[in-house]
Parts: structure tokens; C-alpha cells; sequence
């Protein structure tokens, strides 16, 4: 498991528990404070979400072109006459 696995579930995590507070309760967030704390905590998981992403991808682009091309076995065609 890498760190986008990590940070996706997170972040999906949380946009259930936004989502329900969002749902059950009709002046969630209470404040103009509490509507900033919520916010930034989903921007940052976004981001972060993100940038686990690319850099995961970026290694994986790494890994596959320092690996070279494997050796498939050929064998010589045989008659069978």
C-alpha cells in the first residue's frame, strides 16, 4: 500500500463524515470559523491526495524504465517433417 491508498481512503473518509454532519445537522458548520477549519482540511486532503498521486506515479515511471527490457526465450522453428 502506498500513500495515495492511504490519503484517497482518508479523504474519502471524510467527505462521508462532511457529508453526514452536512445532511443531519442544518447549521453544520456553526460558524464562519468552523466553515474555515472545515475547508482547509479538505483542501489540504486534496492536496496532499493529489501529490501522493503524482509522486507515486512519478516512481513508478522510474522503476519501469531503470528495470530495461526482459529476455523472452525464443527457440528455432524445428521441422517436423
Amino acid at each position: 500500500m502506498n500513500a495515495f491508498h492511504v490519503l484517497g481512503g482518508l479523504l474519502a473518509v471524510w467527505a462521508l463524515v462532511v457529508s453526514f454532519l452536512g445532511v443531519t445537522r442544518e447549521g453544520f458548520p456553526g460558524s464562519k470559523g468552523s466553515e474555515r477549519v472545515v475547508s482547509a482540511i479538505s483542501v489540504v486532503l486534496v492536496v496532499m491526495a493529489i501529490g501522493a498521486a503524482i509522486i507515486t506515479s512519478a516512481a513508478e515511471e522510474e522503476e519501469e524504465s531503470e528495470g530495461g527490457e526482459e529476455a523472452a526465450l525464443v527457440l528455432p522453428p524445428t521441422d517436423l517433417l
